[in-house]
């Protein structure tokens, strides 16, 4: 009884064969180790790794926090299915979006092979998904930046369009108007923030621009010539559209940065945007 028991237990991880009555043991290899959630994110760093030679334990801390594991499937293949789903909460309809990754196990050691991630529930390898990234996060990262130029030249339209109603209400009343200096000073550091890429420059010109605006639009109702004269009415009007193209460019400038720092939190750009360069770019300004 007790060797019949001894036979049981060690069948547990063996099994027999008789060949002419011999009886030939064969031991059964052990399960494949299954894949731990810090592997996970390592396993996407040195991949990442691989392609842009990011640092490997800086892509980890970012990966790590824009997504996290909430579930690890083994495969009969002894590969690894892991669901992961976003951190951030967004406020379009697919928040906390979800997505599944493919691990190969390690042919030795501890170290699992990210191969695999899936879009609109097809799997696709790894490799696809850094061009795929590069050129959907530069567009939209260009769009961004284009926005920026946009805004720039409205900022510079405006400046234009002050002046010359400034010159025109300069003629006719006869008189030196304040803002017209103030102006000349606006101008020449805008010329110089564009001439440096200043950035915070240039959003500290669109804001001495707008301040002088209540000025500008209230020297009519100090000099009243002015509210005769055609050509400047003309130029007044020009004016005011010239501050709501401001104001449009803006708003949009404003809108595209936001979602396209929105795109580095949502997957599967999340993933590896971090490793590929793609970092969040600061409006500096606001939208209203």
């Amino acid at each position: 009884m007790a060797g019949k028991l001894l036979i049981n237990a060690f069948a547990l991880a063996s099994f027999f064969l008789l060949i002419n009555g011999e009886v030939m043991i064969y031991a059964q290899a052990p399960a494949p180790k299954q894949i731990t959630k810090d592997e996970v994110f390592f396993s996407i760093g040195r991949r990442i790794n691989s392609v842009s030679e990011s640092p490997v334990s800086a892509v980890v801390a970012e990966v790590d926090g824009v997504i996290e594991v909430t579930s690890i499937v083994a495969e009969p293949d002894g590969k690894a299915v892991v669901t992961v789903k976003e951190r951030a909460p967004s406020s379009a309809a697919y928040t906390n979006k979800s997505t599944k990754l493919r691990f190969a196990p390690p042919p030795s050691g501890n170290q699992w092979t990210w191969i695999e991630f899936e879009e609109n529930r097809k799997f696709y390898p790894v490799d696809k998904l850094f061009p795929y990234t590069k050129d959907e996060l530069g567009k939209r990262r260009q769009l961004a930046l284009t926005k920026w130029q946009t805004f720039v030249a409205t900022i510079g339209k405006q400046g234009e369009a002050a002046g010359k109603a400034l010159e025109t209400a300069k003629a006719v009343t006869k008189a030196d108007l304040p803002p017209l200096s103030a102006l000349m000073n606006i101008k020449g550091n805008l010329n110089q923030a564009v001439k440096d890429s200043d950035k915070d420059g240039l959003i500290g010109v669109y804001h001495e621009l707008t301040q002088l605006s209540e000025q500008i639009l209230g020297l009519g109702d100090t000099y009243s010539d002015l509210k005769a004269n055609d050509a400047y009415l003309r130029l007044i009007d020009d004016y005011k559209a010239n501050i709501n193209a401001t104001n449009a460019a803006r708003k949009d400038y404003v809108q595209n940065v936001l979602s396209y720092n929105e795109s580095l939190l949502r997957l599967p750009f999340c993933l590896v945007a971090y490793g590929l360069q793609f970092t969040k770019i600061e409006p500096n300004i606001s939208a209203e």
